[in-house]
């Protein structure tokens, strides 16, 4: 489910080694040469620019584990001519922080990923400064290269610039915007007699009723459900049945020249009709309202359901992408002869599909302190090094695993394997090998950094799987939108109801376009309005 993205962040940037780190300088409240606008820190950094080498500073949520002499620190400060400071905080007290710092008047070197509504306050404020498109260019090909991939090939600081000008480094989640796919158990379709996975609404309700009539786990009850899912997310509840009329609930999207919103439109109601028709004949199930994350997963690893909609990288080896177990995993290991099948969507009436996907790129990104404006050459450096241990393999490599062939080398499988006794994780930390250095962590090319935890006879698997993946997300996501933040929770609570409501049957479908006139008149309208005048500004 696309609420559970953090959580699933979270556990790709363990298994690739890398934690997150939120780069700024010093949030302490005593004075500090690290801490950028003290007067102490502008003597040291004049002493250090005398010198030669300027001092770029980082937040670290795992100090314990940095080492300063460590083979990438020690590769980036002589590759780039700099010296570092790395300053612990939590995720807790990282804002906090950044918030005390501007308010004294000590701005930091940059801010990570601010909320849309602090980017425009930091521009007005004038504490962000203006970023160069061409120093970006000149100074980060690789990055350029993946947000255009991401974003849009012809304008990919679209979402960031104001007046024109450039005041944040987009981040992207790129494994969202393609993520969530349609799985089905192909053990049990070839158990009910389907020898293909579902390409139609129809061909999905024909699959659905045999998982639930025709014992599919052959354990001689009638316990098994078509599909299951959750009721905890307005978008992601069922989203390839709203995408089969043409509707995703939760998002805006465009059509014919106008902003829609898919829970108001014709196609939810149709999409309806069907989840209802399901509900009555027992093919969903029934504790999806109710399910939460953990719930969801046990019934997808318990055999409760055969089709729900997830990640793609749940239904293949952990070894085709990110290593550790999956879905895949966990259920081969009952069953070798168990496999998944995904789609990216079943078609509808109208040949239309698809299922939504998170958008790719916040509105916010990296942002600049405005004294850097005036410091050409370290911003360069914080460019120079957000390109090195994100995209170059040979800072990436000493920052992550340490140095080949004496800390780790490729197994034969094309897989990072640690030379004794630096398989032992508390060895690494001993010299800061895997300590957590992805400096900006916000730039994560999966197809990159996935390069050195998966199977390379695998690789073609991950890649013809991702390719399943519609690319349908919210295109206003990245623009401030005060009258959607007034009423979102409460139109979004309304929905989600009405939804449950209309597909256990406890409200009949005659009375969608009364629950469409009361969503206007909560406070949709105006919401619309405003959307529309978002997109007009800027398409």
């Amino acid at each position: 489910m696309k609420g559970n993205k953090v959580l699933i962040s979270g556990a790709i940037c363990l298994a690739m080694f890398t934690t997150v780190l939120a780069g700024c300088g010093n949030g302490n409240q005593k004075e500090d040469s690290s801490a950028p606008g003290n007067t102490s820190n502008k003597t040291a950094n004049s002493e250090a620019n005398a010198q030669g080498t300027p001092k770029l500073t980082f937040w670290s949520f795992s100090p314990e584990r940095i080492k300063e002499d460590s083979p990438g620190v020690t590769a980036v400060k002589e590759k780039f001519g700099v010296d570092v400071e790395f300053v612990p905080t939590t995720s807790d007290s990282n804002q906090e922080k950044l918030n005390l710092m501007i308010a004294s008047g000590d701005v930091p070197d940059w801010m990570k990923e601010p909320k849309p509504a602090e980017y425009e306050k930091y521009i007005k404020q004038g504490v962000a400064a203006e970023i160069p498109q061409e120093l970006i260019e000149q100074n980060m090909p690789k990055y350029m290269e993946w947000i255009k991939r991401f974003i849009d090939k012809d304008n990919p600081f679209k979402y960031v610039k104001r007046d024109g000008k450039i005041y944040g480094l987009p981040t992207v989640w790129d494994l969202g915007i393609d993520g969530l796919q349609l799985g089905f158990r192909q053990d049990w379709l070839t158990k009910v007699g389907i020898t293909k996975i579902p390409e139609t609404i129809e061909e999905m309700e024909a699959a659905l009723t045999k998982f639930r009539n025709d014992d599919p786990d052959g354990n001689g009850k009638k316990d098994t459900y078509g599909i299951t899912g959750t009721a905890e997310n307005l978008s992601s509840m069922f989203s390839s049945v709203f995408g089969a009329y043409d509707a995703f609930p939760g998002i805006f999207r465009e059509k014919d020249g106008k902003i829609v919103r898919g829970e108001i439109e014709p196609g939810a109601k149709q999409a309806l009709e069907v989840l209802n028709r399901w509900y009555k004949n027992e093919l969903i199930d029934p504790e999806f309202v109710v399910n939460k994350g953990n719930n969801f997963e046990d019934k997808m690893l318990t055999g409760k359901a055969g089709a729900g909609e997830y990640y793609w990288w749940v239904f293949i080896p952990g070894n085709a992408f990110l290593g550790g177990e999956t879905w895949y995993d966990k259920l081969h290991k009952l069953d070798p002869n168990f496999n998944w099948l995904t789609t990216g969507g079943v078609k509808g009436p109208d040949g239309k599909f698809g299922i939504s996907q998170s958008p790719p790129g916040s509105g916010t990104g990296l942002m600049f302190g405005k004294q850097l404006e005036k410091d050409q050459e370290k911003l360069t450096k914080y460019l120079q090094i957000f390109e090195a241990t994100q995209f170059d393999p040979e800072i990436y490599e000493l920052l992550n695993f340490g140095v080949k062939g004496t800390h780790w080398n490729l197994n034969d499988k094309g897989i990072v394997e640690y030379i004794k006794p630096y398989d032992d994780q508390k060895e690494r930390d001993k010299l800061g090998i895997a300590g957590g250095y992805s400096m900006s962590g916000s730039f994560n090319d999966y197809d990159f950094q996935t390069s050195y935890t998966s199977d390379k006879s695998l690789r073609q698997l991950a890649k013809d799987t991702r390719a399943k993946g519609t690319q349908i997300y919210d295109i206003l996501n990245a623009y401030q939108k005060p009258v959607l933040n007034e009423y979102q929770d409460r139109l979004t609570q309304f929905t989600l109801q009405n939804y449950i409501d209309f597909i256990t049957g406890r409200k009949s479908l005659t009375e969608f376009d009364q629950y469409v006139a009361e969503w206007k008149k909560m406070g949709g309208d105006k919401v619309m309005q405003e959307a529309e005048t978002l997109y007009n500004q800027n398409k």
